[in-house]
């Protein structure tokens, strides 16, 4: 697993895309080598995977670390080592499984932002 961060930001943002329109099923394998890697070598630490306490516009999702797959409330994460922010984000941010795409617009209107 290549854990450059300019890497993991590819390949978690292409994966987690294609997953939702034109491959279901491609997330899974990626998801199964993070959680590996974190089995074997311990949680990233913050600096590996670029965590900021805010995230970036919304694209296709609302990337904030309270609606990532690994979160695990109120302030931590199952991947990422130390205190994570709800409203972090980091280069291994992806959608759990119930998160469609282009949903945080709608997210926005009823005040989940």
């Amino acid at each position: 697993m290549n854990t450059s961060i300019p890497s993991l930001l590819i390949t978690s943002i292409s994966k987690a895309a294609a997953n939702a329109t034109i491959s279901p099923g491609t997330l899974q394998p990626w998801v199964n080598d993070i959680n590996r890697r974190v089995a074997e070598e311990g949680k990233f630490p913050k600096p590996a995977v670029a965590y900021i306490p805010f995230s970036p516009p919304p694209v296709f999702w609302d990337y904030k670390c309270r609606k990532c797959r690994f979160w695990q409330g109120p302030d931590s994460c199952t991947v990422v080592d130390g205190k994570i922010s709800p409203g972090g984000w980091c280069a291994i941010w992806l959608p759990p499984d119930s998160y469609k795409p282009f949903t945080w617009p709608n997210e926005l209107m009823r005040g989940d932002w």
